[in-house]
């Protein structure tokens, strides 16, 4: 019943649904307001007034109608690749398979891109033959199936973003990496102690450079334990999508274990079992050369062909961690029972949002079967490393 009285009443507002879809139209006509007044300003009414405008506002969504009548309502995020996406007032969105979807109304501004290559933006409104694009510029019946894809404003065109992305893909690109070591040890010493490590690597699509370098130094009850040094290149080309070859060269400095210099060159081929977003697994076999010079007294310096194996994994297992594994065999051509086992196991996580800063927690092992002296054969850290990366 119409409102006859004085606008300096107060009053209240009560919503009752009347059925149809939850848009901004149906809001409007099918949702009737009931208003009773007492004693109340100008500037309420038309603050109140001004909060139904918004939640009209807010109400405009997308309807999509699936092959099995079901109806859904929310934002029209994108579709792209036969995929439409959208999001509900209710949860998170919801990826719908374009093949299932019978009609769609969206009173939002949208871009889309039909199968044609022709670009319209504006609204879809249903009528007798069907989705109709309403632009500024014409209107367009258009089957759901002949929508290639549509994007929200602001956004861009999904299939420029896509080459963009190849393009990128394409380019070899450097990433850097320092870490610095909290550790303790047991076989040859059981201590605590602390290492520096560092790495560049350029990597593209079919190849990848890698430069590495550390230190490490220990001391016990005030006497050095441990002073390694390590650095080496190893490099990777895939004339596959999985096969590829390998070549490495790895310097060493231990002062402790008693090897003065040890060169350790490798060649061979490389394989990827596995190689996706979230998970990779990449091995190694080929021949290698080893050289050790030591600084015991009346040690016999050594030099044999051998053999050299490799595994690198990387799981993402979670958001927060990734589990890195990395490890080697090198055995002797004239004796498999002289060889050297390294390992290292870490789990990185990220300290803050992004890669850059990255704490891991990992073991590492170093069995040596023909160790210099009495020293023993296998020597075990574990560590806490704080990790950089960077572009």
């Amino acid at each position: 019943m119409p409102y006859e009285g004085n606008l300096t009443e107060s009053w209240d507002i009560s919503l009752k649904r009347g059925g149809g879809a939850l848009s901004g139209v149906d809001f409007q006509e099918k949702f009737i307001m009931t208003v009773s007044m007492t004693s109340v300003t100008k500037t309420t009414m038309r603050l109140a007034l001004a909060i139904v405008a918004v939640c009209t506002v807010a109400l405009r969504a997308a309807e999509v109608v699936l092959q099995d009548g079901s109806r859904l309502v929310g934002q029209l995020e994108s579709i792209e690749g036969g995929v439409l996406v959208l999001k509900p007032s209710w949860g998170d969105a919801i990826r719908i398979p374009q093949a299932e979807v019978v009609t769609v109304e969206n009173e939002s501004p949208t871009t889309y891109r039909l199968r044609t290559g022709e670009v319209l933006s504006g609204e879809i409104r249903l009528d007798s033959a069907g989705p109709v694009i309403v632009s500024a510029s014409a209107e367009v019946v258009v089957p759901v199936s002949q929508i290639e894809a549509a994007w929200l404003p602001g956004a861009e065109d999904p299939a420029e973003v896509a080459r963009v992305r190849a393009l990128e893909a394409q380019v070899r690109r450097w990433t850097y990496q320092l870490g610095f070591d909290l550790s303790g040890s047991a076989g040859n010493a059981e201590n605590l102690g602390t290492s520096v490590n560092a790495q560049a690597k350029l990597e593209g699509p079919s190849d990848r450079l890698l430069l590495y370098g550390s230190y490490n130094y220990k001391e016990t009850d005030g006497l050095r334990s441990a002073d390694e040094q390590k650095a080496g290149m190893r490099y990777t080309n895939f004339f596959g999508e999985k096969m590829g070859w390998f070549v490495r060269e790895e310097l060493e400095r231990d002062t402790f274990e008693g090897v003065d210099f040890r060169s350790t060159t490798a060649l061979g081929l490389s394989y990827r079992f596995i190689k996706r977003d979230r998970l990779s697994l990449e091995g190694s076999a080929g021949l290698s050369y080893r050289y050790d010079s030591y600084s015991d007294v009346g040690a016999d310096n050594v030099d044999f062909p051998g053999l050299d194996f490799g595994a690198d994994l990387g799981w993402q297992f979670a958001d927060w961690g990734k589990l890195v594994t990395k490890a080697s065999y090198i055995p002797s051509f004239e004796d498999l029972g002289d060889y050297i086992i390294e390992q290292e196991t870490g789990v990185d996580v990220p300290l803050g949002v992004s890669d850059a800063w990255v704490m891991r927690f990992g073991l590492s092992n170093q069995y040596n079967s023909r160790p210099s002296g009495n020293r023993e054969k296998l020597d075990t850290t574990w560590f806490a490393r704080l990790l950089l990366n960077w572009e």
